[in-house]
């Protein structure tokens, strides 16, 4: 199966693993070239925050936003 480049936020786990989305983790023996930047977490957030204002969904919270990203990244 050829896979595509994908980006999505991770998180390091405390045993050390990063988390991934579902496709992702289903890819068991795939490699990949990985590259870690830190995010910023407020600036996701906010970034989220202008752009569903910008497209007319200032009503939701930042709750609402936060889940998003994160059932869009595979983030439980």
């Amino acid at each position: 199966m050829k896979t595509t480049a994908r980006r999505f936020i991770g998180k390091v786990m405390p045993d050390g693993h990063l988390s991934l989305p579902e496709d992702a983790a289903k890819e068991i023996g795939s490699v990949f070239d990985v590259l870690l930047m830190p995010v910023e977490e407020p600036d996701v957030y906010g970034y989220a925050a202008s752009l569903a204002k910008e497209k007319g969904f200032s009503d939701l919270t930042e709750n609402d936003i936060e889940k998003i990203i994160h059932e869009s990244r595979g983030i439980s």
